[in-house]
């Protein structure tokens, strides 16, 4: 089960941007766990689906976990994604989604 231990908002931040993607995938994940590169696929460019829709959010003011400005959580998702990726040996695979969303 992926579970964030630290900024424990962030599994309510992920909780609803699975609801609003329907993501039956993601849902099955965030039980199962990571075990195998093409999760870690899946679940890396779902974090950044789900950092484009918190800026978007933001930009159109909408209210998300009581608040319209989430971008603020950008910093812990990051710290609780590489902490999750690095425990389960998919670092890596978060590295080189990043680096491709970033540029």
């Amino acid at each position: 089960m992926i579970k964030f231990e630290r900024y424990i908002h962030i599994n309510d931040l992920f909780e609803h941007y699975i609801k609003i993607f329907d993501g039956d995938a993601m849902a099955k994940l965030m039980v199962s766990g990571i075990t195998s590169e093409n999760e870690a696929i899946l679940f890396s460019t779902f974090v950044w689906k789900m950092v484009e829709k918190i800026n978007e959010d933001e930009e159109n003011e909408v209210v998300v976990l009581g608040g319209a400005d989430n971008t603020e959580m950008l910093p812990d998702l990051n710290y609780e994604v590489s902490q999750y990726m690095s425990q389960v040996g998919f670092y890596s695979v978060w590295e080189r989604i990043s680096d491709s969303n970033i540029q």
